[in-house]
């Protein structure tokens, strides 16, 4: 019975350590948001950024995600009246 609770303790807290949150932040409209919108992430966090059109996704990518990962990116730029709307990109966030 002893060695199921130290088993279970053993995975439980690896499973812990592995799982990472999403970090959502408000959707970045310059480069000069990037900094101070991105402090509520945490290194390999899962993030989900919205951002405007005039922020370039390449520079966005190569700053903030971990290169080893799958990177998705979406365009919304098709609604023009939503609001919220611009590109978005999924990835794993390791910035510079």
């Amino acid at each position: 019975m002893q060695k199921f609770f130290i088993i279970s303790f053993i995975l439980l807290t690896s499973n812990l350590s592995i799982a990472k949150k999403i970090c959502k932040p408000p959707i970045i409209k310059s480069e000069n948001e990037i900094q101070e919108k991105l402090k509520i992430c945490d290194k390999g966090d899962k993030l989900l950024l919205y951002f405007d059109i005039k922020v370039r996704e390449e520079e966005l990518i190569v700053k903030l995600c971990n290169l080893k990962h799958t990177i998705i990116t979406k365009d919304e730029v098709k609604i023009i009246h939503k609001r919220g709307s611009g590109f978005t990109l999924i990835c794993i966030y390791d910035p510079i």
